[in-house]
């Protein structure tokens, strides 16, 4: 198992959200396959299989369909495919910090870079309340199949508003719960903005955490200095024609 300090995953988390929305699939798919790589040492490789699967579909067909003339229908479903292939990179890379991050792991390492508790504090209860959902709704789902219900079934497809009764209205109200639970907690810890608090936890900077620096560096570097070369590509060409 491979673990990263705190703040390569806050930096790993930065570095996908600024450079895949904007940069091409081939960079998307380079800083995927960094929490892939990690995943599957968290023994999650059923998960990084089938966000594999449905990457790569949506990236191929992207890259397949997008210079062709497709129709309305077609036009909807290559604008789902980019942006699937666009998105996923930056969802599996936030999974693995939620998945992977402990609330005092990430307090400590946020109060190693001198954060304030105003912000730290939200980021911290963030990260605990989506793996929470998650866990509540996969409750949900249980309950409801041991009462015969299912989400994709001949009577909800029937009566589409039995979704909402029997998933939305559970759930939210469970995340009303939650919510709640997590600010008692968070009072209960002391994780209040005037207070400074210490932490036992070890974290540091490890061979693992350079390698990660290291390669989103090299992969920030690459994306600026192509877009660079297109662009002055693109002014000399302009002003031979101006």
């Amino acid at each position: 198992m491979i673990t990263l300090d705190p703040r390569t995953k806050l930096f790993l988390a930065i570095v996908a959200n600024s450079v895949i929305i904007s940069a091409p699939l081939v960079y998307s798919a380079l800083m995927f396959a960094v929490p892939a790589i990690l995943l599957l040492f968290e023994k999650k490789w059923k998960f990084v299989l089938a966000f594999f699967s449905l990457y790569l579909a949506a990236a191929l067909g992207f890259e397949h369909l997008k210079t062709m003339d497709v129709g309305r229908v077609g036009t909807l479903a290559v604008s789902t495919m980019m942006l699937i292939s666009h998105m996923m990179p930056i969802g599996i890379v936030l999974y693995y910090v939620m998945q992977t991050t402990k609330a005092n792991e990430f307090m400590a390492g946020m109060s190693k870079m001198h954060i304030p508790n105003k912000v730290t504090i939200p980021l911290t209860v963030m990260i605990r309340f989506f793996p929470t959902v998650f866990d509540e709704s996969h409750a949900i789902s249980n309950a409801m199949k041991m009462r015969g219900i299912r989400l994709f079934s001949l009577q909800t497809l029937k009566n589409p508003f039995t979704i909402l009764e029997y998933r939305l209205i559970p759930l939210l109200v469970s995340l009303t719960k939650i919510g709640d639970e997590l600010s008692v907690a968070a009072s209960t810890r002391g994780l209040v903005p005037e207070t400074k608090r210490t932490c036992v936890v070890p974290i540091g900077f490890h061979v693992q955490d350079a390698v990660v620096f290291v390669y989103c560096i090299a992969v920030l570097t690459c994306f600026f200095i192509t877009s660079k070369s297109k662009q002055s590509i693109i002014d000399i060409v302009s002003n031979l024609f101006s």
